[in-house]
């Protein structure tokens, strides 16, 4: 079963990839209505604890490309007159470069605001992992996945966060150095950084006493992410993720 999986992990691979590219490609013109149609559709199984891992993992990042689609075409995400959020024109002038003050107030409502620390000349955070456990990540934008050291993993595993079914296999990577690395591919169900929740975040697994990575697969979901020298803080923007 285990190479099963791990013959299997460039497909699964290509699909998660190739479903969080789709809507760039198949819905040309920008057709507001048809994307958070679409976000909808994605967002509903992404947030189905029901749904497998590697459809959830597609699923969210689908729904986060729409996100951004609809974020560019001046479409805002957050509650409609004490209705439940969904997106709707921000209003303003934004040819002018002026946002409604709706826009404003939901971008604010849509950012994660947290301090870190710096050690070795790197960023680290907490984060808290499929809502039980704590890591402190090193932030990684070279890192094509969130990185979890074993200990971590086993953790989850005796606490019931990590199951079975939350398994990807195993892919080879290849380090710096020119050497390889067999990892074990796992779904986190969420990743929560200040009040701001992540969720279905592909990881590897990484050798115990290793370090924590917040790599691409969490942080290219993101509508935008910027270090804050002065205040030594990160800031995330989630776009209609709530």
């Amino acid at each position: 079963m285990n190479a099963m999986k791990q013959a299997l992990f460039p497909a699964i691979l290509a699909a998660v990839l190739l479903l969080g590219a789709t809507p760039l490609q198949a819905q040309p013109g920008g057709e507001a209505g048809q994307f958070i149609a679409q976000w909808k559709t994605s967002n509903a199984l992404c947030r189905n604890a029901a749904t497998p891992a590697l459809e959830a993992i597609a699923s969210c990042e689908q729904r986060d490309t729409y996100s951004k689609l609809l974020s560019a075409s001046h479409y805002c995400y957050g509650p409609i007159d004490g209705a439940p959020a969904g997106w709707t024109p921000c209003g303003g002038d934004p040819a002018m470069g002026k946002p409604s003050a709706k826009a404003l107030e939901d971008a604010a409502l849509a950012r994660a605001t947290e301090r870190f620390q710096r050690m070795g000349g790197v960023f680290v955070l907490p984060a808290t992992i499929n809502g039980t456990s704590t890591a402190y990540f090193i932030v990684d934008s070279g890192a094509s996945n969130v990185q979890i050291p074993e200990e971590l993993a086993e953790e989850m595993k005796r606490n019931g966060t990590l199951t079975e079914a939350d398994s990807l296999g195993q892919r080879r990577f290849t380090l710096a150095d020119g050497s390889g690395l067999q990892q074990r591919i796992v779904r986190l169900r969420s990743i929560r950084i200040g009040e701001r929740t992540m969720e279905n975040v592909m990881a590897s697994v990484s050798p115990a006493r290793s370090r924590a990575l917040l790599g691409q697969s969490f942080l290219r979901r993101l509508s935008s992410w910027k270090i804050d020298n002065v205040r030594n803080s990160i800031e995330f923007e989630f776009t209609g993720s709530f």
